[in-house]
């Protein structure tokens, strides 16, 4: 080979590294869209009372600042995940959840015009098979977010419960019906791919006129959990994001207050904001070029 011909191979290996390099580089950003848990938060109306009691705030006797609470609330307090033993008897509990499906992409179906002109609006069949044909298939281990816009009443219990009263059955708020249920607990089946958590911005999975709860009934026995009680999704694309779902472990738990952070592709971002790659990473990347150079420029 001579020495025009191995350099030209040099340079296309180089860029080869390189180029994986930049994919590794990919910009993002981070989106919680969950609610700070506190006794303002929203807890469904049968629910106990969210309960926060400081045990110890200053200094000791010995001379070192100390803060210690007390925390007495249900499972299904603030925004929470319900395990699929919530309603499916011997089910996963919380900590029996699969780390991976925990972590996983995520999608967003938008049913917010509906749900503007009809307080119980629900997602239905009809409306995810109208999002699969635009959208294209759901990615393995999907989590599915249906925004409803019913967060921006979050800070107002009474239009966020639909009552100001522990009577259930005037609960009023959107949902999602059992027939979009069944696609998503039928999904692996049909097309080899898992939908692993269902999630909205809401108080329920089922709407407020529900009595029987059939949506949850339905994901839970295909061992698919809730998210319940979402922040606002805004600024969420429809696809291409993933979603980290931190739930207290509890062992043995139905449910669990739950952390929820979206890690979002942002291409106007700057990749030098984040953490410089040090000398000896840059290093690393460089001794593959290197090493291949020295070989074939070799006589």
């Amino acid at each position: 080979m001579d020495t025009h011909a191995r350099f030209s191979l040099v340079l296309s290996t180089v860029m080869v590294i390189l180029q994986a390099r930049a994919v590794d580089m990919v910009v993002t950003r981070t989106l919680d869209i969950g609610y700070t848990l506190s006794e303002e938060s929203a807890n469904w109306p049968t629910n106990r009372a969210i309960e926060i009691t400081s045990t110890m705030k200053g200094l000791t006797p010995e001379g070192f600042w100390l803060e210690t609470n007390d925390i007495c609330m249900a499972e299904h307090s603030s925004t929470h995940l319900d395990a699929p033993s919530h309603f499916s008897e011997g089910a996963w509990s919380v900590d029996r959840i699969p780390l991976n499906h925990l972590m996983a992409p995520g999608v967003v179906m938008d049913i917010q015009e509906k749900v503007a002109k009809d307080s119980l609006a629900e997602l239905t069949a009809e409306d995810v098979m109208t999002w699969l044909d635009k959208h294209g298939p759901l990615p393995d281990r999907a989590i599915v977010l249906v925004r409803t816009g019913w967060a921006s009443r979050y800070d107002n219990k009474t239009a966020y419960f639909g009552t100001d009263t522990k009577d259930t059955s005037k609960l009023v708020f959107p949902g999602i019906s059992v027939g979009a249920a069944r696609i998503f607990s039928g999904y692996e089946e049909m097309y080899g791919r898992r939908v692993v958590g269902v999630g909205l911005d809401t108080p329920s999975q089922d709407n407020g006129a529900s009595t029987h709860y059939p949506t949850h009934v339905e994901l839970a026995a295909a061992g698919i959990y809730g998210l319940e009680n979402l922040a606002d999704m805004s600024e969420l694309p429809t696809t291409g994001f993933k979603l980290m779902v931190m739930p207290m472990n509890i062992k043995g738990g139905s449910g669990a207050p739950v952390r929820v952070i979206a890690i979002i592709p942002d291409p106007d971002g700057d990749i030098s904001s984040g953490p410089p790659t040090p000398p000896l990473g840059r290093l690393l990347y460089l001794i593959p070029c290197l090493t291949l150079l020295v070989t074939l420029l070799r006589p």
